[in-house]
């Protein structure tokens, strides 16, 4: 099977749903997960090898299958941020499918195990404890077939970020206890690829302890980290103009610009 895309940059919001119970009432509208990733993003694809590149295969675990503990792990070297608020899957070139809210758990954690040893205790693969960084309702958007290395699609924001320690690699595991599958597959890559880094292990159970035996390959993600925080002084008289001089503290453009020419500060003192 094979694989998709779509870019993260700006606004992308994953909708509201306003699904019913027994009798046909409807309950209130769900407040569903957005993502507002700015250019300035720090992100990572991994594995590293497929930042430019669609994997040869697709997968519907975890996102779209129900009832399931699913891991996967990463070469932590991929990483370009230790610190992590969110990932994204790629859309498949091959494969789309419709759309199906899903009820996922996200944890993230340290391993020292790679993709030629990963085990089958979930628990046991890591290192240390994981970090919960995601639980609640994704919707899986509907998909469409075409996708390219640049259409990562389905973006979930964590509530809780995720500090990677150096030196070790990472394990990315979701637990899916939604009521029924989504169809909706993502761009992967397979064991036999030699710049498929990765492995992953799954149940069909969400309260699983053991996998079945680890699969090579895996779901290619992208993993979004903190916007690197503004500078604190304008660097050239471009940074001024069209009111980015108020984001720098200044009460007009004017003083932007002498502080860029002349080294002069005129903003207001910080209140002690």
């Amino acid at each position: 099977m094979n694989k998709s895309v779509v870019t993260v940059l700006g606004m992308l919001s994953l909708a509201c749903t306003e699904p019913t119970v027994p009798g046909g009432k409807a309950r209130p509208a769900l407040r569903l997960p957005s993502f507002d990733v700015s250019l300035a993003a720090v992100t990572a694809v991994l594995p590293a090898g497929y930042q430019s590149v669609m994997g040869t295969s697709s997968n519907l675990f975890p996102h779209s299958w129900r009832n399931l503990r699913y891991q996967q792990v990463f070469l932590g070297t991929d990483l370009v941020d230790p610190t992590i608020v969110g990932l994204c899957l790629r859309r498949d070139e091959r494969f789309g499918g419709t759309e199906r809210l899903q009820t996922l758990r996200i944890k993230l954690g340290p391993t020292s195990m790679d993709y030629t040893n990963l085990g089958t205790s979930f628990d046991g693969n890591y290192s240390s404890a994981p970090t919960e960084v995601f639980a609640g309702d994704v919707l899986v958007s509907p998909a469409t077939v075409a996708g390219t290395p640049a259409d990562f699609d389905l973006c979930i924001p964590f509530t809780q970020e995720y500090e990677h320690p150096a030196g070790a690699n990472v394990l990315v595991e979701v637990i899916n206890t939604s009521i029924a599958s989504a169809n909706v597959l993502k761009d992967a890559c397979e064991g036999d690829e030699a710049l498929c880094t990765t492995k992953r292990i799954f149940a069909f159970s969400a309260t699983a302890t053991t996998a079945t035996s680890p699969v090579a390959g895996g779901l290619i993600m992208k993993f979004i980290s903190p916007d690197p925080p503004a500078p604190a002084d304008p660097v050239t008289k471009d940074e001024c103009m069209n009111g980015g001089w108020s984001g720098f503290g200044f009460r007009n453009q004017g003083q932007c610009v002498r502080l860029v020419e002349t080294g002069e500060d005129s903003r207001e003192p910080p209140a002690a």
